[in-house]
C-alpha cells in the first residue's frame, strides 16, 4: 500500500554522524474537529475523484479527533474547496515526513 502524497521535504535531515540524509517525501494529514466532518470530507473527495485514505493523526500533528485523511499535498487547496462545498471543517493540513515504511510488516 503505498502512501497518497508524494511531495519531498524542503532540506535534509541531518544524521547522528552530522551528515545530511537524502530528502524524505512528505504527506499531508486533513485535520479534523470530529470524525463526523473527517468522514464526510472523505466521501465528498471519493465523489469529485482526489485521492485519499482515512488514517490515525499522527502524535507530531496535534489535532483534537484521532482521525485524519492522508492526502496527496498537491490536491490541498482543491480538498479545501471540497469541504467548503460539503460543510465539513478542517482544523488544518499538516505536512510531515513520510512515517509509513513499507517493509514494516515483512519479517524475511
Amino acid at each position: 500500500m503505498e502512501p497518497v502524497g508524494n511531495e519531498s521535504a524542503a532540506s535534509g535531515v541531518e544524521g547522528r554522524d552530522g551528515a545530511t540524509q537524502p530528502e524524505a517525501p512528505v504527506d499531508c494529514y486533513v485535520l479534523f474537529r470530529s470524525h463526523t466532518d473527517g468522514l464526510a470530507l472523505y466521501g465528498a473527495l471519493k465523489g469529485a475523484g482526489v485521492g485519499a485514505r482515512i488514517s490515525p493523526t499522527p502524535r507530531a500533528a496535534r489535532a483534537e479527533c484521532g482521525m485524519s485523511l492522508l492526502v496527496s499535498c498537491d490536491d490541498e487547496e482543491r480538498i479545501r474547496a471540497v469541504a467548503r462545498g460539503c460543510g465539513a471543517h478542517i482544523e488544518g493540513v499538516a505536512r510531515l515526513p513520510r512515517q509509513i515504511k513499507p517493509d514494516r510488516d515483512r519479517y524475511c
